[in-house]
C-alpha cells in the first residue's frame, strides 16, 4: 500500500512514499494583493452578504492564488457528524453530490478525516489512498487526482467545516500554499460564525410570548447601551426586579386562564407607568424587570420602586372577578461606576435579583435594596485577587492556640488558625476561606497553612518539647486526589511524627461522597490524625461515625458554653462524650473559659480541653 496522507501536527508536510513532484508553481500575487482580497472579504461579511456568497467568493480567492486547483467549503452540520457541501464553484456538481453529507472518521476521504481529526490532511495520490475507496469512481470521473484539505474552527476548538483544494494531477504542496488554505480557512470561520450569530439574532423572539413585553434577550441589550451612557454621563439608572407572589394559588385554583390574564395586565400597569423612563422586561414566569434611566438620585430610583409597589398591589378586575396579589421588589441602583473591571455586562440584573431575595426574607413589606455587603457573590469577587495576592505577599499567618490534656492540664499539641493581616484591615476567615473555596484557591491555601504549621512545631520539637499540631482540612481538598501524597512528603520534609499531626474535618457535600471518604481514609493511611470538628453542629456527624474510624471529636463550643445553664447543650456534651468513650476517641472540648467549665467537662471524662482558659492563640507555639 503507497502511503499518501501525511501532515505533522502543525499542519508541515511530511514524506512517506509514493509522493509525486509539484509541477514548478505559477507565480502568485503580491502579498498586497492577497490583502485586498482579504479585506474585500471581510468587507462583504461585515455587510451582512448571504453566506453562500461569501464562501463562494473565498473559493474563488483560492483558486487564483493556487494555479489549476479547484477549491471547496463544506460545512459540518450542527450535531457535527455530517460534512454538507456549501461552495464548489469549479466541482462537477454529480461529485459534489456524491461526498454531501459524508459522515466524518478517521479514514473518510481528506475532509472527513481532516475534520474527525481536526488537522491538515494532503492526499498527494487520490487512487492510492484506502480512505478514497468509496469515492474513487466519483473522483476518476470528475477529474481529480490530489486533494489538500484543512478544518477550520470555531471557538471552544469546534471544527465548523473544511476548506480543500483538488488538482487533476498527483501532487503535494510548494512552499507557502498551505499557509494560504491556513488563512483561507480562517475567512470562512468568520463568515460562518458571523451568519450564526446573524441568524440567532434574526430568529431570537424578543417580546415574552405572553404579555409582549421585551424578554431577557432584548432587555440585556437595552442594558448595555444604557451603561455605555452612563459611564460616558454618569447619569444613574435603576434595575428593578419584581416578582409577583401568589401565582400558583391563582393558577391552580382559578385556572391558568386567569393567571395569564393577571401576568398581561401586570405588564400593562408596569409599561405605562415606566413609559418614557425606561424599559419594563418579562424575564419568565412571575418575574419582570424595570430598568430605569434619567435618575436623579437613589432616592428618586426608591421612589420608582414605590410607585411600581403600588401599581402592582391595586386590585385587578380580571375575567369577571376582582383579585389582589402581593409583589417581592428588589433595587439596585448604578451611576458612571456601573461595572468594575471582569464584572459581566448584566450585573446589574443579577443585583436586583440579590436584593429580590433579601425583600423576600423581609417578607416582602419592604423594598430590597442591593447591599453588596450582604451579597456572596461581591465577597467573592472583591475578595478572591485580594486573597490571592495576599497569599502571594504572605499576609496570612498562622495563630497557635494550645490544647491540653483535661487531666493534668498540660499541653498535648497547638491548633493552627490562619489569620490574615491585609492593608485594609485584618479578615476573618470566615470571610476568606468560602471565598477560597468558592474559587479554588483552597488547596494553595491548605497546602501553606499546612507546610507552615510543620515548619513551626519542628522547630518547637527541635527545642525538645513533644509537641504536636493539628490543622483545619477543608473538605473540598478531599477532591485532590494526592493530597494523601502531598501530606506523607511534608512530613517526611519537615520530620514531624505523623501520630502528632491531626487533621481536622467538618460536614461538608464531599464527605457524602465515596470519593471523598476514599481520600480521607488514605489520609489516615499517611498515620495523620483525623478529627470530626464542630460536633453537634451539623446533621449527618452520628452517620459519619459509623462510616468512618475518627481518631477525636471536637464539641463546638456553643454546647460547651450553653451547658451550665441549658439542659439540652449539656445532654449534648454528656452524650458526645459517653459515644466517644465507647467508640475510643478522644474529646476536645472548644471555647473554654472559665474553672467551672473545665472542672465539669474533666468529671464527665471530657480528655482535652481548648479555650482562653488555657491559653489565647499565639503568633508563635511556646517552645518552653
Amino acid at each position: 500500500m503507497t502511503g499518501t496522507r501525511t501532515t505533522s501536527d502543525d499542519g508541515a508536510m511530511t514524506e512517506t512514499g509514493g509522493r509525486r513532484p509539484l509541477p514548478t508553481p505559477a507565480a502568485r500575487p503580491h502579498p498586497t494583493q492577497r490583502l485586498i482580497r482579504h479585506n474585500d472579504i471581510l468587507d462583504l461579511v461585515v455587510q451582512n452578504a448571504s453566506l453562500s456568497n461569501i464562501l463562494q467568493v473565498v473559493t474563488g480567492m483560492v483558486e487564483r492564488e493556487i494555479r489549476g486547483c479547484r477549491a471547496s467549503v463544506l460545512l459540518l452540520d450542527e450535531p457535527g457528524l455530517h460534512l454538507r457541501a456549501a461552495a464548489a464553484p469549479s466541482l462537477p456538481a454529480e461529485y459534489t453530490a456524491a461526498i454531501d453529507g459524508v459522515e466524518i472518521g478517521p479514514q473518510v476521504g481528506t475532509c472527513g478525516t481532516a475534520a474527525y481529526e481536526k488537522r491538515v490532511v494532503i492526499t498527494t495520490d487520490i487512487a492510492t489512498d484506502p480512505a478514497w475507496v468509496p469515492w474513487l469512481g466519483a473522483a476518476a470521473e470528475a477529474g481529480l487526482a490530489a486533494c489538500w484539505s484543512t478544518p477550520f474552527l470555531g471557538l471552544h476548538g469546534r471544527v465548523l467545516g473544511t476548506l480543500a483544494v483538488y488538482f487533476d494531477h498527483p501532487c503535494a504542496p510548494a512552499a507557502g500554499e498551505l499557509e494560504l488554505l491556513h488563512d483561507a480557512g480562517h475567512l470562512a470561520a468568520v463568515a460562518v460564525q458571523h451568519d450564526a450569530v446573524r441568524r440567532l439574532l434574526h430568529d431570537t423572539h424578543r417580546t415574552h410570548p405572553l404579555t409582549g413585553l421585551p424578554n431577557r434577550v432584548a432587555l440585556t441589550e437595552r442594558l448595555r447601551a444604557v451603561e455605555a451612557d452612563a459611564v460616558e454621563t454618569g447619569d444613574r439608572f435603576a434595575v428593578v426586579q419584581v416578582a409577583i407572589e401568589g401565582m400558583s394559588h391563582i393558577n391552580e385554583g382559578l385556572g391558568p386562564t386567569v393567571g395569564d390574564s393577571v401576568l398581561r395586565t401586570v405588564a400593562g400597569r408596569l409599561g405605562r407607568l415606566i413609559e418614557g423612563r425606561g424599559v419594563a422586561a418579562h424575564l419568565w414566569g412571575c418575574d419582570f424587570v424595570v430598568l430605569v434611566v434619567g435618575l436623579l438620585d437613589d432616592d428618586d430610583a426608591r421612589t420608582m420602586a414605590e410607585q411600581i409597589r403600588s401599581a402592582l398591589t391595586e386590585p385587578f378586575d380580571v375575567e369577571g372577578m376582582t383579585l389582589v396579589v402581593d409583589v417581592s421588589i428588589g433595587l439596585s441602583t448604578y451611576g458612571s461606576d456601573v461595572l468594575d473591571a471582569g464584572d459581566p455586562a448584566d450585573e446589574p440584573l443579577r443585583t436586583a435579583n440579590v436584593a429580590l431575595e433579601r425583600a423576600k426574607l423581609a417578607g416582602n413589606q419592604v423594598i430590597g435594596v442591593y447591599d453588596p455587603h450582604s451579597d456572596p457573590g461581591a465577597a467573592v469577587r472583591l475578595l478572591a485577587p485580594e486573597l490571592r495576592r495576599g497569599m502571594d505577599d504572605e499576609e496570612l499567618t498562622l495563630a497557635y492556640q494550645p490544647v491540653v490534656t483535661l487531666g493534668d492540664e498540660k499541653l498535648d499539641h497547638y491548633e493552627a488558625l490562619l489569620r490574615w493581616a491585609s492593608p485594609h484591615g485584618t479578615v476573618s476567615p470566615e470571610e476568606f476561606v468560602p471565598v477560597a473555596e468558592q474559587t479554588g484557591l483552597v488547596a494553595d491555601l491548605g497546602r501553606y497553612a499546612f507546610s507552615r504549621a510543620l515548619a513551626e512545631t519542628a522547630r518547637v520539637r527541635a527545642a525538645g518539647r513533644d509537641v504536636g499540631v493539628s490543622v483545619n482540612l477543608s473538605v473540598l481538598q478531599l477532591s485532590d486526589e494526592g493530597l494523601p501524597g502531598r501530606i506523607a512528603d511534608l512530613l517526611g520534609e519537615y520530620d514531624v511524627p505523623a501520630h502528632r499531626v491531626t487533621l481536622e474535618v467538618t460536614e461538608g457535600v464531599l464527605l457524602n461522597s465515596a470519593k471523598g471518604w476514599g481520600t480521607l481514609a488514605r489520609i489516615r493511611d499517611v498515620g495523620v490524625r483525623v478529627s470530626l470538628d464542630d460536633f453537634g453542629t451539623g446533621f449527618s456527624q452520628i452517620g459519619y461515625l459509623r462510616r468512618f474510624r475518627f481518631d477525636e471529636i471536637k464539641i463546638d463550643r456553643t454546647f460547651v458554653r450553653d451547658m451550665e445553664s441549658d439542659v439540652m447543650a449539656r445532654a449534648i456534651v454528656v452524650g458526645t462524650i459517653g459515644l466517644a468513650r465507647a467508640a475510643d476517641m478522644d474529646v476536645v472540648a472548644e471555647g473554654i473559659e472559665n474553672r467551672t467549665q473545665a472542672d465539669l467537662l474533666r468529671e464527665l471524662g471530657c480528655t482535652h480541653g481548648q479555650g482562653y482558659l488555657f491559653g489565647r492563640p499565639a503568633s508563635t507555639p511556646s517552645a518552653t
